[in-house]
This record gives structure tokens, sequence and C-alpha cells, in this order.
């Protein structure tokens, strides 16, 4: 029986599809979710742009971080060059906002019982550790689609999750 679920988003349109699936999981099974994004340490504007673009997020966060602006950004690089601010902060700010938006996805599902987890540290690693210390029952992530070559050389994050979990793993594809 499945009790506890960790599920991990970066924000992307895979994320979100493990993210509802997950939902519907935990509604099944009247599980507690726990919804994780994972900052790694020195992310790039690039990188922060690439998860972020689908879902806008870079025009809703500039208006809480930086309302003085004239004109709003259209881009993660764009945010972050007008932003005045600490860059840490900002991340820290789309780091919560990518899990409140997956928690608000996961509840819409009929998912009741969800928590959300931000943590710092390296992808893998830090989702794993996030499950064991919750006692997870099943971890849930979506595959990032490397291509053959590129996963066989480089490894992906779903695979090193699905090698030393202590429990289940659901790849999302």
């Amino acid at each position: 029986m499945v009790k506890q679920i960790l599920v991990a988003t970066d924000g992307s349109g895979k994320a979100s599809e493990a993210v509802a699936l997950a939902a519907n999981i935990a509604r099944a099974f009247d599980a507690r979710l726990t919804i994780l994004h994972v900052l790694f340490h020195g992310l790039r504007a690039e990188e922060a742009s690439r998860f972020a673009e689908g879902e806008s997020l870079a025009f809703r966060l500039s208006s809480q971080v930086a309302p003085h602006l004239q004109q709003m950004p259209e881009t993660m690089n764009d945010l972050m060059l007008a932003y005045q601010g600490d860059v840490g902060q900002l991340m820290g700010l789309l780091a919560e906002r990518i899990s409140e938006d997956a928690a608000e996805s996961a509840r819409s599902l009929g998912a009741t019982l969800v928590d959300t987890r931000v943590e710092v540290g390296d992808y893998a690693m830090t989702i794993l550790a996030t499950a064991e210390q919750i006692g997870a029952d099943l971890i849930v992530v979506g595959s990032r689609g490397l291509g053959r070559l590129k996963g066989l050389l480089v490894g992906s994050i779903s695979q090193k999750i699905a090698q030393h979990a202590h429990c289940s793993v659901l790849v999302v594809r």
C-alpha cells in the first residue's frame, strides 16, 4: 500500500506530467504527497530559463520581486538582468513558485494531503535523501529524454534515482 509519495518537479512539462500522475495515485490511495523542487548549487540563468519559460514564471515572479520595473521581463534572463537584489533570493522565490504551482495542480486533481519542499543540492542525491527522510513508498520523476547516446554517457537523474532508491520509482516518459 502506498502511504507517502515524493514527486520531484523542476517546472518543466514532463515534471508537470509527473506531478499529475503522482496526484492521481495519491488521491486513489489517500496517500500524502510531497512535492520537491531541488535548487542546484550555482544554477545559471540559462538553466533557470529552461524550466521556467514554459510556465511564464518570469512574468509572474517579476511583479513580486521587482515591482519597480517599468517593463515586465519576458524571460528569466531578462528578469535576472533587471533584478536589483540577491540572485540567490530570486532563485529561492522561483523554486517556491514552482513547488506551490505544482501543489495547486495536485490539489485540483484531488490530492488532499499535499506538502511542498525546496532543498538545495545535487538533484538525484537530494531527491533520494528526501525520500528517506519522509519515508516515501514511491518516488515519481519525469524523464528528461536525453537520447540513447547522451543518456549512456552522462546518465540521467531518473536513472540514478531508480538505481539507488530504497522504494519503488515511477519514471514518467
